[in-house]
C-alpha cells in the first residue's frame, strides 16, 4: 500500500509554486538535500516524474500536471476536515441533542438554552421534552446526547448520578389550607384528599434515607386517593383551586400554582425532596456542546434546588 504523507505533498505544491528547490525547501523549513529526497521519494511512490529540472528552472510533467489536481484536492479536503473538527471542538458548530422532563424543560431550561445560544449561536438545539420513560428511551435510540429525569437509568445501561435535588409542596385551595405559610411535615397529609398525576407512579422520591416511588410513599403515609388522575401539572393545578383535593408535586411545578386561589405549603426537605438524574449512555463521551451545557446546567441548578446529597441508583429503588 502507498503510504505518502501530506509533508510529501505540501512539498510538491511548494515546489511547483517555487519553481525553485532552494526557495521551496525555505518554505518547507527544511534543507535543500531534505527537500530533494522529499521529492525523490515521492516520485519513487507515485512510480513517475513528477517535474522536469534543469539549471535554471523546474516545471511539471504532463503527469505531474495531473498529480497535482489530485495532491490540491487531497490537501483541501484534509484542511476542511481540521477546520470543521476545530470548529466542532470550540463549539462554534455542533449539535446539542437532549432529553428532559417536561417540568424542568418548562421551569429551568429556557434560561440556560438562552445563555447556552448567545454563547454558542452555531450549535444545533434539539430539546425533547418528555416523561423519565421516554427520556430514556431516546438515550437507547441514540438520538440524545443525555437525558435529565426524574427516574435513574438501568446501571447495566447507563451511567447515572443526580444532578440535583428539589423539594416537594402540598397545594391546596386556599380555603382548604391546613395552615397559610410554612412547612407542612409529611405526616401531617394523613387524611387529605390527593389528586394524582398520571406519571406520579414513576416519580422518585427520598424520605428517611431511601429511594421510594411517590405514590406508594403518599399512600403509606395516609394520604387518601380520591380517584381523579391527571396527565398536566396545569389540570392538576386547575382542580386544586377548584377544592378537588389536594396535590403533592416537586418544586419545578410550582410555577403551574401560582396565583391566590392556590397556597404552597412546602415539605421539609429531610421528611421529602426528590433527585433529578443526569444519565448517558455507558462508554460514550459527551461531545463538546453536550459537556458544555452540562457545564452550564451544573453551574446554575434550579432556584431552591440542593446539590446532591445522596447517590440512589436504579439498584437501590424500591
Amino acid at each position: 500500500m502507498i503510504n505518502i504523507s501530506m509533508r510529501s505533498l505540501q512539498a510538491f505544491c511548494a515546489l511547483e509554486e517555487c519553481r525553485q528547490f532552494t526557495a521551496a525547501a525555505k518554505r518547507c523549513n527544511v534543507t535543500q538535500s531534505a527537500f530533494s529526497q522529499m521529492i525523490g521519494r515521492l516520485e519513487e511512490q507515485v512510480g513517475m516524474r513528477l517535474f522536469d529540472r534543469d539549471t535554471r528552472s523546474v516545471r511539471l510533467t504532463a503527469e505531474g500536471a495531473l498529480f497535482s489536481i489530485k495532491a490540491r484536492e487531497i490537501l483541501d479536503h484534509v484542511a476542511r476536515a481540521m477546520a470543521e473538527m476545530h470548529d466542532y471542538a470550540t463549539k462554534q458548530h455542533g449539535r446539542l441533542a437532549m432529553a428532559m422532563v417536561p417540568s424542568l424543560a418548562g421551569s429551568w431550561a429556557p434560561a440556560l438554552l438562552d445563555r447556552y445560544r448567545a454563547q454558542y449561536p452555531g450549535i444545533a438545539l434539539e430539546i425533547f421534552d418528555t416523561y423519565s420513560e421516554r427520556c430514556l428511551q431516546l438515550l437507547r435510540e441514540n438520538k440524545v446526547d443525555f437525558a435529565v429525569t426524574a427516574q435513574p437509568g438501568n446501571p447495566g445501561e447507563f451511567l447515572t448520578r443526580t444532578l440535583f435535588e428539589e423539594r416537594f409542596y402540598l397545594a391546596c385551595a386556599a380555603a382548604q389550607a391546613p395552615k397559610r405559610s410554612g412547612q407542612i411535615a409529611l405526616h401531617r397529609i394523613r387524611g387529605l384528599p390527593v389528586i394524582h398525576l398520571v406519571h406520579t407512579e414513576g416519580i422518585r422520591a427520598i424520605s428517611a434515607g431511601q429511594m421510594h416511588q411517590l405514590r406508594p410513599l403518599l399512600r403509606t403515609a395516609g394520604a387518601h386517593d380520591v380517584g381523579i388522575e391527571v396527565e398536566h401539572a396545569a389540570t392538576l393545578a386547575g382542580m386544586v383551586g377548584q377544592g378537588l383535593g389536594f396535590g403533592v408535586v416537586p418544586q419545578s411545578m410550582a410555577n403551574y400554582f401560582a396565583g391566590p386561589a392556590i397556597v404552597m405549603l412546602p415539605i421539609p426537605r429531610n421528611d421529602l425532596r426528590r433527585p433529578l438524574f443526569l444519565i448517558r449512555r455507558h462508554w460514550d463521551s459527551l461531545p463538546p456542546a453536550a459537556a458544555a451545557f452540562v457545564e452550564l446546567m451544573q453551574a446554575n441548578l434550579p432556584a431552591g434546588a440542593s446539590p446532591a446529597t445522596s447517590n440512589e441508583t436504579a439498584s437501590r429503588e424500591r
